[in-house]
């Protein structure tokens, strides 16, 4: 990859886009900031249920415009995160480019078994550094944590709060 950002930007989103029209791709992948290919397993169906939750409560708390798997730009490659949100007039200005120019006020991170700490500190370090606001993450025993631009947060600056079933856990 170049070492100019822009020109490194415009490489992984013609390599993003390039997969994303090729028949054969894998359903699910991210590019890390070298535009290798990160594949990963098919959600389970616990796992798209607690990011349908993670949605609804962001619409019930901010507005409408919640929406799971949407591929994202970031110092870090081109990351889906399980759930955005953003404004209205940020929805506006984006386009709806595939991939989003800019990392969403809200990512929802629902921890997989494979998932590495290392990872999800990369993922929300991209995701804050990128503009978000807030990044949430959901673990394996549904315990939820916070974080923003400054840390680690006990309860979510945005008033969000999540009651998710015992049964999923």
């Amino acid at each position: 990859m170049h070492a100019d950002p822009a020109v490194r930007r415009e490489e992984l989103v013609r390599r993003w886009n390039a997969l994303a029209a090729d028949p054969a791709r894998p359903r699910r992948f991210e590019l890390n900031e070298f535009g290798e290919l990160i594949l990963s397993p098919p959600p389970t169906n616990r796992h798209n249920r607690i990011a349908q939750l993670a949605a609804r409560a962001l619409i019930d708390r901010l507005g409408p415009d919640a929406f799971v798997e949407m591929s994202v730009y970031t110092d870090r490659g081109i990351r889906v995160p399980d759930v955005v949100w953003m404004a209205p007039q940020r929805w506006a200005e984006s386009g709806f480019e595939t991939p989003l120019p800019s990392v969403p006020d809200v990512c929802v991170e629902v921890i997989s078994p494979g998932n590495t700490r290392e990872e999800m500190a990369m993922k929300i370090g991209a995701y804050l550094r990128g503009g978000a606001r807030e990044v949430i993450v959901i673990g394996l025993n549904g315990e939820v944590e916070f974080f923003g631009p400054e840390a680690k947060r006990g309860s979510s600056a945005l008033g969000i709060s999540f009651t998710l079933p015992a049964d999923l856990f």
